[in-house]
């Protein structure tokens, strides 16, 4: 393998690579780079190519091997460590240039060694990874013989390898951006997809091959599935930043390829301008290919140098794609531009990044052709494709096409995209978690698949707002469908929520007249006495209200005596938030506040958590957080912590209703029964659980209570930290 490349200084280096393979397994060694003297002059004489030698923000392809330079070294190691293991997985931070290696390093590398007994099968993962595979085999094989990768067992790689394989053929499986698996696949499928994967990587047979590019921080995803961590455990190469003289190699070789070198000083110029910016090649590869582009255009290119005037006026590396795209998008008509935020906004995802310890980040999301409806988008969808800001995976009047953001970097790299993203990313986040659930649902149309409590509140809200309809253009129809069905499931088990409550209710008033008649006769009624001002009534009054809620829980009338502990909880919570009075009543508050929680915790416990721990245990997981719900917020079941109906915790007060007991109880039958994957915090957050899959990737927090969280997360840490010093809940 022969390449050349100009220097920075009026003469040209050749970089010659002699592969040579040693020992009874093959070992790969590059021979180090040979410098050959070859003046700028010589470089000129070459044949003048036009079009632009780099790739932009587009992909490098097997094809563009004559165009991909400076990674020989990682390549190396690269083709080393497939001589060892048939599963490698390929680490690297966004825009590191990991998939590049494969596709215009690895890949070509194959080619040459084995020529046309090399297979070669490339995909994304999406959201049925079996699916991709067999989209990746119609390539070579009929729609009959693939329909196999279709079955989704764990099995299913070994059975397409046993059945479509020819014994003398090589072939490697590459599946790029391997991270979709936890972003964008179904659970279930994941799941069955990477135990199919480890079953094939086991294979004794050295001629199936499996490469899997992931990003680095999404390592952490694995900790589920450790027959995966233990197959890739010693075969995890991570590909780092280019030392300079790579770099140099990267700029310089493609333009020496097509006859054109660069004025001197100006590739020192470009490498200084991305040092220390992270995730730059693809940022290089853009700046240089409009470089080129522009000289092209002007005519400057004609005299074979590429010239550092222009690249300063493209804004260098740091500016070029901000100015790039600030100028397609500003000449866009006012409903284009609006047009084009909606369609930008639906290719985007919100993922954390635990990495950095942030919250959330913009991720790339895949979109169908479907989701793009009205005739406007789709305008506009061809003209962002044309620009290369976008790109589709096939025609986009193809019913099974999707579309996507070129590339990740222009989520932070446009500062206008940056924008409308942090300021509906919350309702990014809310749709796309909806739509993941659609798909799930519309399999079957399971009643225990649709949303309920705080998720369907918060999208019924999201649903009527005007800004969310106008610029993420709304639900899907599928989705709308989804939510009505929620919503009709809602009330009917509303509707029977409220005939027990009557009842119930009844029997409570009846119960507390008698209570009033027998105990208080001449004195006010139980509401009269609560909605007096005055303290000493009120706490006159709190003792016998327990006395009597004790006796009917010592006789089993436990619902009769919840609203007692409740009123009792309720007021006292009150009065010591705003007492200003004597210490020696406060105190006495404190103790009747305290006693209230205990038993209040002891009623519920009584009566509540068995049921709870019945549909946990039976994974009934739809029924236990309803039930959970039902025990902390409504007024006439549990804790009624919702004091103001209001379906969420708008206070101090709200939250102190919720005996600690019962939180840490809740939290201990969850974890008992999800494997210790679902508790009211996640791992470092209170809103995301990654492994909690029985809620949908949520914490309890989320799933039960209503944004915003603050009131509940100020209890949870406070219980925590009263009943175990070693917890500190949150951040």
């Amino acid at each position: 393998m022969s390449q050349e490349f100009p220097s920075s200084e009026n003469k040209a280096s050749q970089n010659v690579s002699d592969i040579s393979i040693t020992g009874e397994r093959n070992v790969v060694t590059f021979n180090q780079t040979q410098i050959l003297q070859i003046s700028v002059e010589e470089i000129k004489t070459r044949q003048f190519r036009e079009t632009s030698p780099y790739k932009g923000l587009k992909k490098f392809e097997p094809e563009d091997k004559d165009l991909f330079f400076g990674r020989d070294q990682f390549l190396t190691g690269l083709v080393n460590e497939l001589e060892h293991t048939n599963l490698i997985l390929l680490l690297g931070a966004s825009g590191s240039g990991k998939s590049s290696v494969v596709r215009a390093g690895l890949i070509p590398w194959l080619l040459q060694e084995k020529g046309s007994q090399l297979v070669n099968f490339m995909f994304t993962p999406d959201s049925d990874p079996f699916e991709s595979f067999y989209g990746s085999l119609l390539s070579k094989y009929r729609q009959t013989e693939a329909q196999i990768a279709r079955e989704a067992k764990a099995d299913t790689l070994t059975q397409v390898v046993t059945r479509l394989k020819q014994p003398e053929s090589y072939w490697l499986i590459f599946i790029d951006q391997f991270e979709e698996l936890f972003t964008t696949t179904q659970p279930q499928k994941c799941a069955q997809f990477i135990a199919s994967l480890v079953r094939l990587s086991k294979n004794k047979e050295h001629s199936v091959k499996i490469v899997a590019t992931m990003r680095a921080d999404f390592l952490d995803r694995l900790s589920p599935f450790p027959q995966l961590v233990k197959a890739t455990e010693k075969h995890r190469p991570l590909i780092a930043e280019m030392q300079v003289d790579e770099l140099r190699l990267a700029i310089e070789q493609p333009a020496a390829h097509h006859g054109v070198v660069y004025e001197t000083g100006m590739v020192e110029e470009i490498i200084k301008d991305i040092q220390g910016q992270a995730g730059y090649l693809p940022l290089l590869q853009y700046t240089l290919n409009l470089l080129w582009e522009t000289e092209v255009k002007s005519g400057s290119i004609q005299d074979r140098t590429l010239n550092t005037s222009t690249y300063r006026q493209l804004g260098g590396v740091r500016g070029a794609l901000q100015q790039r795209v600030d100028s397609i998008y500003g000449a866009l008509p006012e409903q284009e531009k609006l047009a084009t935020q909606g369609i930008f906004l639906k290719l985007v995802d919100i993922g954390k990044d635990s990495e950095s310890g942030t919250e959330w980040k913009p991720l790339r999301r895949r979109a169908s052709m479907s989701e793009f409806s009205n005739e406007l988008e789709r305008t506009v969808l061809v003209k962002l494709i044309n620009e290369n800001l976008l790109v589709s995976n096939r025609q986009l009047k193809s019913p099974e096409s999707t579309v996507e953001i070129t590339h990740e970097t222009l989520l932070t790299s446009w500062t206008i995209l940056n924008i409308w993203i942090r300021e509906n990313r919350q309702a990014i986040a809310l749709r796309n978690r909806l739509n993941d659930d659609v798909a799930h649902w519309q399999a079957r149309k399971a009643e225990d698949e649709l949303w309920a409590g705080s998720k369907l509140e918060q999208v019924l809200e999201l649903r009527k707002d005007s800004t969310f309809n106008q610029l993420l253009g709304g639900f899907s129809p599928a989705a709308n469908q989804f939510v009505d069905a929620s919503v009709g499931l809602r009330d009917r088990l509303q509707r029977r929520k409220i005939a027990v409550g009557i009842t119930f209710a009844v029997i409570i008033a009846i119960g507390g007249v008698l209570y009033v008649w027998q105990q208080q006769q001449s004195k006010q009624t139980i509401e009269a006495v609560f909605l007096s001002a005055e303290t000493t009534k009120i706490l006159n009054s709190l003792p016998d209200f327990l006395t009597e809620a004790d006796k009917l829980k010592d006789k089993g009338n436990i619902e009769r005596s919840l609203p007692y502990y409740r009123r009792v909880r309720a007021e006292t919570v009150k009065l010591l938030r705003n007492f200003k009075e004597s210490p020696e009543e406060k105190l006495e508050i404190q103790k009747l506040s305290d006693r209230s929680e205990e038993s209040l915790a002891q009623a519920i416990e009584a009566k509540l958590i068995k049921n709870l721990e019945n549909d946990l245990k039976n994974g009934h997981y739809d029924d236990a957080l309803k039930k959970t719900y039902d025990i902390l917020m409504p007024d006439n079941i549990g804790a009624g912590a919702d004091l103001n109906n209001s379906r969420r915790l708008d206070s101090l007060d709200e939250a102190d209703m919720i005996p600690c007991k019962t939180l840490i109880a809740i939290r201990n039958l969850w974890l008992k029964y999800t494997q210790n994957h679902c508790d009211w915090y996640g791992t470092g957050s209170p809103y995301q659980a990654p492994n909690c899959m029985k809620l949908g990737k949520e914490t309890l927090t989320t799933a039960i209570f209503e944004f915003p969280y603050d009131y509940a997360l100020k209890r949870i840490d406070f219980c925590y930290q009263k009943f175990d010093k070693t917890l500190k809940l949150s951040t």
